[in-house]
């Protein structure tokens, strides 16, 4: 953690991913936080290191965390996101 990230939630916020944009045009006021079970955490501050920190924090979960019940769920998440991408859209 760099110091500079986002109070999202009350002190003990618990795990996972948490991202703020206070304002769909002020991109710049975006805040994002990630915590793993396994002790991995980072944070973030403006919307292009947001949208990155919530890609490492996917693949952190998906293939480097030591914990396999983790990996399992975070597996399990990307090949539902990936099925219902790849599903034909009705017109």
């Amino acid at each position: 953690m760099n110091g500079l990230g986002p109070t999202i939630c009350n002190p003990r916020p618990g795990h996972g991913i948490r991202v703020r944009l206070d304002n769909a045009k002020a991109k710049e006021l975006a805040a994002a936080d990630f915590t793993c079970p396994c002790g991995h955490a980072e944070d973030a501050v403006g919307y292009f290191e947001s949208e990155q920190l919530v890609v490492r924090a996917q693949r952190h979960r998906r293939d480097s965390c030591p914990i396999p019940e983790v990996r399992e769920e975070a597996r399990r998440q990307y090949a539902a996101l990936h099925r219902s991408l790849t599903k034909p859209r009705r017109k």
